[in-house]
């Protein structure tokens, strides 16, 4: 099984680093204990599913897994289509207000 290079970027890419500066910004002591807490929930269940990925291919199934992947790519390609919709909008309406 390979791994697909848009997983990395999910995972610890810019992405995830503007959502945790934006988050910290203004944050008190319990707020940083709060978000610390909840990225390493995160970590937790990332290496779970890492973990479990042989074992979950196995009680799913490769076709299902096969669907899965091309269910996800099409979310992707939707979530690229948006953002680059959104950058062309913001480029050129840069004046007027997005809908």
């Amino acid at each position: 099984m390979s791994t697909s290079p848009l997983a990395i970027p999910i995972l610890a890419g810019p992405g995830s680093i503007v959502t945790a500066m934006n988050y910290t910004t203004n944050a008190g002591y319990i707020d940083l204990l709060v978000i610390l807490v909840m990225f390493g929930l995160i970590m937790w269940l990332n290496h779970l599913a890492f973990i479990s990925s042989d074992y979950l291919v196995r009680f799913i199934g490769q076709n299902k897994i096969v669907v899965i992947e091309k269910i996800m790519g099409l979310i992707i390609a939707i979530i690229g289509t948006n953002m680059l919709i959104q950058g062309i909008k913001l480029a050129f309406f840069s004046g007027e207000t997005l809908s």
